[in-house]
């Protein structure tokens, strides 16, 4: 009897184990801008529900009970888990969006404690991310609209006392994607993991997705509406200015303001980079924010460019290796028009002339 060839799909997904440690932490850039997730630890039966027809952009995200939707803490491990990919395909090493991987491992680099409580809270967040069906045209070609849920499938694996051990999970191939392009992710800053606020949380990833600028204005019910908040705006602004009063979100200061002849708030974002003052250089906007450069300081450096350099130049300390670069470039006046990849050669060359044992 003749039969026809059978499809990919049909053989097994090849199990990918979750092995690096103290790797940086990974975002998917198409999920750090609009409303992907709850942002509060109480759980969401609304559905999450936004559109922009100017960039052909529709959104929803729904869970059902007891569950319901994910939130902006469950995705610490989404994040981990998109990390652990990146770096085997940095690695040239094979990866799945099958991954395998110990509790411990995950608690570990989230920065949380390890017990008893955190076990059932990793479970607990599995199980909302499988629970979260979504449903988006964002990198969707040829006007297709893509649905699936943050986790498509998952197994836990417990230990003798019936707690969670290992757990085998699988992404979408949505995210799978993502995690392989290095041009859809981003790297967070080192403690964004400690930040405690859902809405500390999203203004960051946010301000973080727009990485090629180093201020920008935000119209605060612009940002009430990208947040997906159930607050009224009354109320999520008093909490947005809770975080405006610390004066400062990890690499960005913040601050309030109002434009000359209106009562609309504002908020001023301004990026920090090695204790350098940020340029005046802004992006007004409830658009898309795009790449603006500055005239008066062009010495700063995307948060990838640190770790390609340390890959260039493993065992220096890569930000003494920016203090030398950026003091011998204005001694030397030399022109510069792309800092990143002037300062990736600068520690390549370093690299190849001192090499240092990695550390």
């Amino acid at each position: 009897m003749a039969t026809r060839k059978a499809p990919d799909t049909d053989a097994q997904l090849e199990l990918f184990s979750a092995v690096f440690t103290d790797i940086n932490t990974r975002d998917a850039q198409d999920t750090m801008a609009v409303p992907f997730l709850s942002l509060s630890k109480s759980p969401r039966f609304e559905p999450l529900e936004y559109k922009d027809p100017e960039r052909g952009i529709e959104v929803t995200v729904s869970g059902g009970r007891p569950w319901g939707i994910a939130n902006i803490w469950d995705w610490d491990l989404i994040m981990w888990l998109l990390s652990q990919v990146r770096q085997a395909v940095d690695h040239e090493q094979p990866t799945s969006p099958r991954i395998r991987f110990h509790r411990h491992a995950f608690l570990k680099d989230a920065r949380r404690h390890v017990g008893g409580k955190q076990y059932v809270r990793l479970e607990e967040s599995i199980t909302r991310l499988k629970n979260t069906h979504v449903r988006t045209s964002i990198r969707a070609v040829n006007g297709k609209t893509e649905m699936f849920s943050w986790i498509e499938r998952a197994t836990i694996e417990r230990d003798e006392r019936g707690r969670m051990a290992h757990a085998v999970v699988q992404l979408p191939d949505w995210l799978f994607r993502a995690a392989c392009d290095h041009q859809l992710v981003l790297t967070l800053h080192p403690n964004y993991f400690l930040l405690t606020g859902g809405i500390e949380r999203f203004l960051y990833r946010l301000l973080r997705k727009s990485a090629g600028a180093t201020s920008w204005e935000w119209k605060l019910r612009t940002l009430h509406v990208r947040s997906g908040s159930t607050q009224p705006f009354s109320q999520f602004a008093r909490d947005l200015r809770k975080v405006i009063a610390k004066d400062s979100l990890l690499d960005y200061e913040l601050e309030e303001f109002r434009k000359e002849g209106t009562d609309e708030p504002y908020l001023r974002a301004r990026r920090i980079v090695a204790d350098r003052k940020p340029d005046s250089s802004v992006v007004s906007s409830d658009q898309e924010v795009a790449f603006l450069p500055s005239t008066t300081d062009l010495l700063r450096l995307d948060l990838e460019t640190y770790e390609r350099g340390r890959q260039l130049a493993p065992g220096y300390d890569i930000y003494k290796l920016e203090r030398e670069w950026i003091e011998s470039t204005i001694r030397n006046g030399i022109e510069v028009r792309s800092p990143d990849k002037m300062f990736l050669k600068w520690c390549a060359a370093i690299g190849r002339r001192s090499p240092l044992r990695a550390r």
